[in-house]
């Protein structure tokens, strides 16, 4: 067993609706858009939507990035889900679009990450993605829910989806134990970095510790 010790509000969110259509996550440094892509990509074009974007200074900002898989992470709700509470996996204060899966249910997109997946061969034609829906799989004659929203798989960043299995509605690997569906048009959500403004850390520090607290009234003084 390995011990640790640390930051104590490692892994909260204080997420802030700038009224902009972006969220900015104070427990991270991250400022994200409200809204994702709207539509699949592959890997590669996923990268030069994002520089289109830069380009056009979308939402006022010239330095998005596609979020690698840690930061996409981030923003994963654990308590919500497809079949839990009717929803994505992650806070209502952000929009996802709505997609139709393998299995014709009405479910939520499979987001790019900037990760690169190493496979066993040394490849690097995978990218990392992070499910906001079901992950699912073919598994005995019938597509389900294998991995559980909020899980983190791959797929070939682009090219044929020859050598994958086609059932009605979707690709599958047949050589994954559980079938995992293949989807190479995932959708894309745009995070940039962001310095608190002085002053800011207090105020970042004290939110995290009412969340400690359960969320009870604490009173900060100014040293």
């Amino acid at each position: 067993m390995q011990c640790v010790r640390g930051n104590t509000s490692y892994g909260l969110n204080l997420f802030t609706n700038n009224g902009d259509q972006t969220i900015t996550d104070l427990g991270t440094g991250l400022m994200w858009a409200k809204a994702d892509s709207g539509v699949g990509m592959n890997w590669s074009n996923a990268l030069a939507w994002v520089q289109t974007k830069n380009s056009a200074s979308y939402l006022g900002h010239s330095d998005w990035h596609l979020p690698n898989a840690k930061e996409l992470q981030s923003i994963v709700d654990y308590s919500r889900s497809p079949d839990t509470s009717g929803s994505a996996a992650i806070d209502p204060i952000f929009s996802c679009t709505t997609i139709s899966n393998e299995a014709n249910q009405v479910d939520y997109p499979w987001y790019w990450s900037g990760t690169t997946h190493a496979r066993a061969n040394n490849s690097g034609a995978a990218g990392a993605y992070v499910c906001f829906g079901r992950a699912m799989g073919y598994m005995n004659s019938a597509w389900v829910d294998v991995h559980g929203a909020g899980c983190q798989r791959s797929d070939p960043k682009g090219g044929s989806l020859t050598g994958y299995t086609y059932v009605p509605f979707g690709y599958y690997n047949s050589g994954a134990p559980q079938g995992d569906a293949v989807r190479m048009y995932n959708y894309v959500r745009l995070v940039r970095d962001v310095v608190p403004e002085p002053g800011m850390l207090g105020l970042v520090a004290c939110a995290a510790l009412a969340l400690l607290k359960k969320r009870q009234v604490l009173q900060c003084f100014a040293q």
